[in-house]
């Protein structure tokens, strides 16, 4: 579950956006917008896990089902980051002029919290609560990799200049092709699980 959080919402994919956003900010305002949007991106995902997972829970939707959907979803989501690498440079954007504006979007959403991201969080809530009895595991998972988030937010330009833009470009592109295994993999155990369950069906009739 780490894992899957860490790949779809860690921060990775953050560090090259934030430090494009803030390039023409001052120190004070690069901190604050790293603590805004780490924080608000938290307060968000858990609350969208805990009451969105609790409906969701109520709701008579297979395990199978969840698992496909979320597969499906980090296949496409994954797909279309991996393809982005092939299109042309847009290092001729304008620059978005440096401002706390920039803290509920684009920070926060989509760069922090992509939309795939949210739904993977809310369906591996549903999926925890009907296999496990620690219903807070995934909230903590979160809060730990929005923690990771925060530190790669305040630190981006020292790591960047340790690790230099094309090898965390290189990171990011690998991380997009284990999101594309991983979301088969995921379709794959949904679709075994229900083979199990109608092959438990069939033995019974």
């Amino acid at each position: 579950m780490f894992i899957i959080f860490f790949v779809t919402l860690g921060p990775v994919k953050i560090i090259p956006t934030f430090i494009k956003l803030t390039q023409n900010a001052d120190d004070d305002l690069r901190k604050s917008l790293a603590l805004n949007g780490a924080g608000l991106a938290t307060i968000i995902i858990v609350l969208v896990v805990l009451i969105g997972g609790n409906i969701l829970t109520r709701w008579t939707v297979s395990m199978s089902a969840l698992l496909m959907a979320a597969g499906i979803m980090l296949f496409l989501a994954s797909l279309q980051a991996v393809m982005s690498q092939y299109k042309g440079s847009t290092s001729n954007e304008p620059l978005l002029e440096p401002s706390m504006k920039l803290l509920i979007n684009p920070l926060t959403f989509p760069t922090i919290l992509p939309p795939y991201g949210i739904a993977l969080a809310l369906i591996l809530m549903v999926f925890n609560n009907r296999i496990s009895d620690r219903p807070f595991i995934v909230p903590v998972m979160l809060i730990l990799v929005m923690v990771l988030n925060l530190l790669a937010m305040l630190f981006a330009r020292p790591i960047l200049k340790a690790i230099k833009l094309p090898t965390l470009q290189i990171a990011g592109l690998v991380l997009g092709v284990m999101q594309l295994a991983l979301g088969i993999e995921i379709i794959l155990i949904g679709i075994h699980i229900q083979a199990l369950i109608l092959e438990d069906l069939l033995q019974l009739n």
